[in-house]
C-alpha cells in the first residue's frame, strides 16, 4: 500500500505540472490561478489509486491526495491573502480532494467486487 500511495503522490503532483505547464504555454494571461483541470487531476488520480489499492482504495486516495492538497492551498495563497480567499480555496481544494477520494472508492469497490466475483465463479466452474 505503501508504494500506492508513493505513486499517487507523484501522479497528483505530475499531472499538475503538467496542466499547469500546458495551461501556461498556451495562454496570454500567465497568472497562477485555481484551474478547473484540477478536478480531473483529483478523479484521475483517485481512480488509479482505486485501480491498485482495490479494498483500502479510500485510505489510500485520501493519504496520496492530502499533500496535493495542501501544496494548492498553500501556494494559492502564499504572499499574504484574504480571509475570504483563504476560505474560498479550501472549499474548492476540499471538494477535489472528496472528488479523488469518492472516485477512489468507487473504482476500488467495483474492482474488488469484479475480483471477488472472478474467484467465487471459478470455484464454482471447478466443483
Amino acid at each position: 500500500m505503501f508504494l500506492v500511495i508513493v505513486m499517487g503522490i507523484l501522479a497528483s503532483f505530475g499531472l499538475t505540472i503538467l496542466s499547469v505547464l500546458i495551461w501556461y504555454n498556451t495562454s496570454a494571461n500567465r497568472v497562477w490561478r485555481m484551474y478547473p483541470e484540477f478536478c480531473g487531476v483529483a478523479v484521475i488520480v483517485g481512480a488509479i489509486v482505486g485501480l491498485a489499492a482495490r479494498k483500502q482504495a479510500r485510505v489510500a486516495a485520501a493519504l496520496s491526495l492530502a499533500p496535493w492538497s495542501v501544496a494548492l492551498v498553500v501556494g494559492a495563497n502564499a504572499g499574504g491573502s484574504s480571509l475570504s480567499r483563504w476560505a474560498i480555496t479550501i472549499g474548492l481544494v476540499s471538494a477535489y480532494f472528496a472528488l479523488g477520494v469518492g472516485a477512489a472508492a468507487l473504482v476500488g469497490h467495483r474492482m474488488a467486487r469484479s475480483s471477488a466475483r472472478g474467484s467465487h465463479s471459478r470455484s464454482q466452474g471447478r466443483a
